[in-house]
Order: C-alpha cells, then sequence, then structure tokens
C-alpha cells in the first residue's frame, strides 16, 4: 500500500491538478479532501484542457476510484456538470461522495455578498465560508441529507426561519421558499444518489487491501484556516493535517507527503505578500505563466520565489519531496530573486510570522541568483536543462532540506521530468 499526499505549498495555483492528473496514472483511488468550488485545478488530457472545481483531477482515467471526502464542500449542480463534461470527452468517471460532505445552498451565496466577506478578504464569491461556517456551527447540510428528504425538509425550514429573523430587510433572504428549495435539491441530486456512500469505509478498504492511494488537496498551505495567513485564507484545512481529518486516512498510511511548489509566488485577492513585484517583472511572470485565477479568472499577483514561508510549510507538512512547476516561465530571466530573510522593524528574522499584520510590514532579503536566456518548455531531462535552472532547483532543494522528485517545464503531463 502507498498513500500519497499531494499538497500546495504556497497560496495555491501551484500546478496541484498537473502533478495529480500525472501521478494518478498508477493509483488506484484519488482523493479530494478539502475546500470546494472555490479551487480550480487545470488538467491538459490528450490535448483538451479541464478546469475542475469539485471532482478529482484524476477522473480523466475512466478505471480509477475518484472520492469527494467528508472535508469538501459541494455545489451540486456544479458537480453534475463537470461529471457531463468528463463523460462527453472519455467516459462517466467512477465518483463516490461522502455522505458528511456539507452542501453549498443558495442562501450561502447571498450570505457570502451581503456580508462584505467577499469584498473584504477577496473570495471567489462561491458561498464557500458561510457553508464551512454552518459546518461549525452544526447547522448545515450534509449530503447524506439528500437521501432523507423527511430530514431535509426539517432542517432546511429551521435553517431558513433563522435566515429571516436575522436578515429581516434583504429580499433575496425574506423570499427563501423552503419547498421550492427542497424541491430543487432533490431534482438536482437524483442522478448523484446512487454514488453517496460511507467513505471512511471506503478508504479503509482502500489502505487495507494494498490500493495505491492519492489525496488531493485544494488552495496552499499558506491559505490554511490555522497555519496560513490569517484572516486572508481559506475556510478549510489545506495541510497535512487536513489530508487526515477530511479524508478519513490514519497519518501512518501517509508514507509520502508531495508538495507542490511553483517556481516563483503568486496570490490571488487580498493579503500580506512580501515578495511581490509590481513592476515590469511581475508582469512578466503574469503575462508568459498565464497567471489569471482557474476559478474566477482574476490576474494573480506575482514575485519572487520566498523560502522563508517555504521552509515553513515543508516543516509544517513534512514534506517526503516535492514537485517544482512553472520552471521554464523563468526563462529569459537574467538575474533571479529569492528572499532568504525578512527585515522586520529593523531587526533581521528568518521565520514566517503568524500576524498577516506583521507580514504585511515584512521587507523581503533578497539574494540574486544568474538566470538563463533558452527555452525549457518541454524538456525531459535533467542534464538537459541550462546549467543556471539546475543550480536554481539545488538551491531550492538544499534550503528546504528534502528532494526534488519531478520538474514540470509546461503544462501538459508529458512536459515532466521525473527524478522519483
Amino acid at each position: 500500500m502507498s498513500a500519497t499526499a499531494i499538497l500546495g505549498m504556497q497560496w495555491g495555483d501551484e500546478g496541484k491538478g498537473k502533478i495529480t492528473h500525472l501521478l494518478a496514472r498508477e493509483a488506484d483511488i484519488i482523493v479530494r479532501f478539502n475546500g470546494g468550488p472555490n479551487a480550480g485545478h487545470t488538467v491538459i488530457d490528450r490535448g483538451k484542457e479541464f478546469k475542475f472545481h469539485l471532482i478529482p483531477s484524476g477522473a480523466l482515467y475512466p478505471e480509477k476510484t475518484n472520492i469527494l471526502a467528508g472535508g469538501m464542500v459541494i455545489d451540486i449542480d456544479l458537480l453534475q456538470r463537470e461529471i457531463d463534461t468528463v463523460t462527453e470527452h472519455s467516459s462517466r468517471p467512477q465518483i463516490y461522495i461522502a455522505d458528511t460532505a456539507h452542501l453549498i445552498l443558495p442562501y450561502h451565496r447571498i450570505l457570502e455578498q451581503i456580508e462584505g466577506s467577499a469584498a473584504q478578504i477577496g473570495t471567489t464569491k462561491r458561498g464557500i465560508g458561510p457553508t464551512y461556517r454552518d459546518k461549525i456551527d452544526r447547522t448545515g447540510i450534509r449530503v447524506g441529507d439528500l437521501k432523507r428528504p423527511t430530514i431535509l425538509q426539517k432542517k432546511l425550514a429551521a435553517k431558513t426561519d433563522y435566515l429571516k429573523t436575522m436578515w429581516p430587510v434583504v429580499e433575496e433572504i425574506r423570499s427563501l421558499d423552503v419547498n421550492l428549495l427542497v424541491t430543487q435539491l432533490q431534482e438536482s441530486a437524483a442522478p448523484l444518489l446512487p454514488l453517496i456512500t460511507n467513505i471512511p469505509t471506503l478508504i479503509r478498504k482502500g489502505v487495507t487491501s494494498g490500493k495505491e492511494i492519492l489525496f488531493e488537496g485544494a488552495q496552499g498551505a499558506l491559505l490554511d484556516i490555522d497555519c496560513g495567513t490569517y484572516p486572508y485564507v481559506t475556510s478549510s484545512s489545506t495541510t497535512v493535517a487536513g489530508v487526515i481529518a477530511g479524508g478519513t486516512v490514519p497519518p501512518s498510511a501517509l508514507d509520502r507527503r508531495l508538495g507542490v511548489i511553483k517556481a516563483y509566488t503568486t496570490r490571488v485577492g487580498n493579503g500580506p505578500f512580501p515578495t511581490e513585484l509590481t513592476d515590469h517583472w511581475g508582469k512578466r511572470m503574469q503575462t508568459k505563466g498565464g497567471e489569471f485565477g482557474a476559478t474566477t479568472g482574476r490576474i494573480r499577483r506575482c514575485g519572487w520565489l520566498d523560502l522563508v514561508a517555504l521552509t515553513q510549510m515543508v516543516y509544517l507538512n513534512d514534506l517526503s519531496d516535492f514537485a517544482l512547476t512553472k520552471l521554464d516561465v523563468l526563462s529569459g530571466f537574467e538575474k533571479i530573486k529569492v528572499a532568504y530573510a525578512y527585515r522586520l522593524d529593523g531587526e533581521e528574522i528568518d521565520y514566517f510570522p503568524a500576524s498577516a499584520e506583521e507580514l504585511a510590514a515584512c521587507e523581503p532579503l533578497y539574494k540574486e541568483v544568474d538566470g538563463w536566456e533558452e527555452e525549457i518548455t518541454g524538456v525531459k531531462r535533467l542534464r538537459e536543462l541550462p546549467a543556471a535552472a539546475r543550480r536554481y532547483i539545488d538551491m531550492i532543494t538544499e534550503t528546504l532540506g528534502v528532494p526534488a522528485s519531478l520538474i514540470s517545464t509546461g503544462p501538459r503531463p508529458e512536459e515532466t521530468i521525473m527524478l522519483r
């Protein structure tokens, strides 16, 4: 048995979709363990590009088992559309949905708008935060409730009555009709009902029978609700701890913790970003790297690689190895900078502050390394990379203390250097 967790080590958008799709060739079960349609994983299969928000990136292999685990929040209409898209491309994917995952409902999107969190934090406006809040408040509607219409009706009536009391002047809330909502949910959920099951049992059987399992994370470690740049974070656990809780797998089963690291740094939405570039170099990264959000289309903020933040996240996730992505985007940079420390209140620090306010006040301290002119898109062997590119990889490896196992030199699966 081999269980691998694939985890983003930055602010998301590291290329986890490509890496998961690539490694899923040798896996039996692929599990999305956290998040919802706020994630966007781009996958290219036989020349066609897909942007998955809910289904695992292994869904394009019809013989693989794909699981949406209990740590997720799910929009069932979007899920059905994604299943239909994959079915049209190849064949219907094998999908199983945790009965303990929570449903994103119309009022969650309304609440995100009227409460202002979407603008303040820079969320995707998909209702993710309000859905996770209901989960913590123990007033959420779970996927398993779709199989119990009477219970579903009762829970929704209680929730909508409460919302109308809290927001009596908001027309979208005041006009919520429980009977209509239940009817719409049942119609949308009908094709998915056979897929809803007890996922901990399914994963346990996979572990004990020696199956190869991939756990695919959404977002990145710097967006973790506990370890990230709070409050500019997502609402779920994006670290290895989220794999264990949301994916319902024992820690001892995770023999590989593969971190995905972009060769530079990007961030979508608001929040501190010490190495952000607002000059022509940042613009060049945006343009050449196609740095636009897969979920919202928003331009990603770009900057130099931050080894201070990465060192912290590598430690917290106990990485066994890492995949370096978008190395090809840095071709043509004469010099490349990396942050090795920060200056805070006049003092040099080598740790990642827990406070977003402190992080915003940090000045990055850089060391400069040689870049390379050669285009490396599609290179498949390490020895074919320019010497400066190999030195850049070595510098990252030595700093983080874990080996690189994959180097991505383009968006297609075949544009990868396999080191392990």
